[in-house]
């Protein structure tokens, strides 16, 4: 089933490739714009902690859009909804704002479980009480990715909350831990962890291609969200019992 949902989301994409270039292109751009400024006053005179926080909202803001917009049209596929098939800039509707604050409440709860996991052992100084918290951090894990679909069903115009998301996934906890929980890890791991690993490998190598790698690398970092979201509108739509994936639910 997993390996359907993947072969069926990547089948989705391209079929609604234009919609989606059409919706995604300038909130894509304004992330990279983002990043990019970012990264630039990393290493500058003007670096200031709050400059990079208020750079940080702005990104987590516009990648909320990107994420909702590539489920709202990944959900109308195969219908004759028009409302996804223009050009898009920014903007935050209500549902925007729904989506945006659920996506905000499951980013923090992620920090509080990656925040468990990093714990110190020699400052726990309790074997027993370690392992706990990380049992605890696992559990965390589990209940992290079924709360995700809370996502997906704000953008199909439901009116979910984190409630119904874990009665959608209470028969199909592993299939959402593997679609929500692991395979986000496994992007970043392979795309941010593994580049930064070559670099920090061989960094002269990495300097001659300096530019060429820091414009792949940005542009992999932003696409992230947006594969990931498109993972997660196809599971939900398989969750809903809609192998075809070509209904738009209708709003409640």
């Amino acid at each position: 089933m997993i390996l359907e949902t993947l072969h069926q989301s990547v089948q989705t994409v391209f079929t609604n490739k234009v919609r989606l270039v059409k919706a995604l292109l300038i909130p894509f751009i304004v992330t990279y714009l983002l990043r990019s400024l970012k990264v630039s006053i990393a290493g500058s005179e003007i670096y200031e902690e709050v400059i990079v926080f208020v750079l940080n909202i702005a990104i987590f803001l516009v990648s909320s859009i990107i994420c909702l917009r590539t489920q709202q049209i990944l959900d109308s596929h195969g219908t004759d909804d028009t409302r996804f098939s223009t050009w898009k800039g920014i903007s935050f509707d209500a549902q925007q704002r729904h989506y945006t604050t659920y996506l905000f409440l499951l980013f923090g709860l992620l920090n509080a479980i990656w925040a468990v996991f990093q714990i110190d052992y020699d400052w726990v100084n309790n074997g027993v009480l370690y392992c706990i918290l990380l049992l605890l951090g696992c559990a965390g894990w589990v209940i992290f990715s079924r709360l995700s679909f809370v996502l997906p069903a704000i953008a199909a115009g439901k009116k979910a909350s984190f409630k119904d998301a874990l009665e959608l996934t209470k028969h199909k906890r592993l299939y959402a831990f593997v679609i929500a929980g692991l395979l986000p890890v496994a992007f970043y791991m392979l795309f941010i962890g593994l580049p930064i690993f070559l670099l920090f490998a061989n960094p002269n190598f990495a300097m001659s291609l300096k530019f060429i790698y820091v414009f792949i690398w940005g542009v992999i970092v932003i696409a992230i969200p947006f594969v990931i979201a498109a993972i997660e509108a196809t599971a939900y739509r398989a969750l809903m019992d809609n192998s075809e994936a070509t209904e738009i639910s209708s709003v409640e």
